[in-house]
């Protein structure tokens, strides 16, 4: 029996003491994995918050890091807000992600005492709706918003939302009001809250997903730090807005708008902005009609991935994803028509419904 599991000759007695110890020892082994396991389930224990939000295995609290998050659990009323800070005195992260609030309190969220440790507060996807101007009171040291993803409706009562959080950094609206009706309105009562705000540390506002088919022409003024400003996916067809606001933003991203060229007044705003501060991925139109902005884009340096921009439409039809910066120009013809009412009725109607789904997929 030895030698067919190769195990040298030895008497019986010993051979059995050699088996029973290395039995011994695999089970030590298997006990010492299963306790390691059983310490893994401890520390997802302790992640079990305290207070109300304990019922909701979709909250975690991490007292320790000062990070607390209910993502998908439904909440209707904001003022769970108040449970974390009954519960726990450091605050440092807060996201309640995918929830139905629909309306933010009128009084403070985290309640009267003011949380000089909350650094960052996710609030999107939530149905928001009506931001209530004290939601955002007591939380002076506040760097990170975000409040994407929801319906928001701009009142005038409540343009001093941002009034309470003079050190944020970074604001996301990432398709953050979706109404379509006194949109012109809802834009000066957005520019009107950016000033109330006077967000001198702001760097990045991100404005995508947001169907915006006019920016503001001061959009970028009540930011003397903004470095980033996003825009993409909204239906601009020109980009034009006060230049001495924008010299130091590095980086603002007009992709996937309706940019089927670039006219002449957005050529100049952009000649004066630093260099590469333009993302421009765009459906161009490539024809004989093209060829002012295709010469100024192959020279100008103010866009960014130029190099990698091409054609979606083009006449003659051979040059359709030919780069921009290669067509040759003097064999761009008007033969083919790029452009006709119905198709920009077509096009405008499927860019929203494909933005809609897009941004719904986002979250």
């Amino acid at each position: 029996m030895f030698e067919s599991y190769n195990i040298p000759r030895r008497s019986g007695l010993i051979s059995i003491t050699y088996l029973l110890i290395s039995s011994t020892v695999w089970v030590v082994q298997a006990g010492n994995r299963q306790e390691y396991q059983y310490s893994d389930d401890a520390i997802e224990n302790k992640l079990i918050c305290a207070g109300k939000l304990a019922d909701y295995a979709a909250c975690q609290c991490d007292p320790s890091a000062g990070e607390y998050s209910c993502i998908n659990a439904q909440f209707v009323d904001a003022n769970v807000f108040l449970d974390i800070a009954t519960n726990y005195k450091y605050i440092k992260s807060v996201t309640f992600h995918g929830n139905n609030f629909q309306d933010l309190t009128s009084t403070p969220l985290f309640g009267a005492d003011s949380q000089t440790s909350l650094i960052k507060l996710n609030l999107s996807a939530n149905y928001i709706v009506n931001l209530n101007s004290n939601a955002l009171r007591n939380m002076p040291n506040l760097q990170v918003l975000d409040i994407s993803n929801n319906e928001i409706v701009f009142r005038p009562r409540d343009v001093d939302f941002l009034k309470h959080t003079p050190h944020l950094t970074q604001l996301y609206m990432r398709r953050a009001f979706t109404v379509t009706i006194n949109r012109t309105q809802q834009f000066e009562l957005m520019l009107e809250m950016f000033r109330q705000a006077k967000l001198e540390y702001l760097q990045v506002l991100d404005l995508s997903y947001n169907f915006i088919h006019n920016v503001p022409f001061e959009i970028a003024c009540p930011f003397p730090s903004l470095h980033t400003l996003d825009l993409r996916q909204n239906f601009l067809k020109n980009f034009i807005v006060n230049e001495t606001c924008i010299k130091e933003v590095n980086t603002i991203n007009l992709s996937r708008n309706q940019f089927y060229v670039i006219p002449k007044d957005f050529r100049a705003l952009a000649d004066k902005a630093q260099p590469e501060t333009f993302l421009l991925r765009n459906q161009f139109y490539c024809d004989c009609n093209s060829k002012e902005f295709i010469t100024w884009l192959r020279s100008t340096k103010s866009v960014r991935e130029k190099n990698s921009l091409v054609c979606d439409r083009a006449s003659p039809k051979m040059y359709v994803g030919a780069r921009i910066a290669e067509v040759p120009l003097n064999k761009l013809t008007c033969d083919e028509p790029l452009f006709t009412s119905m198709s920009s009725f077509k096009f405008n109607f499927y860019s929203m419904i494909i933005a809609f789904i897009v941004s719904k997929m986002m979250f």
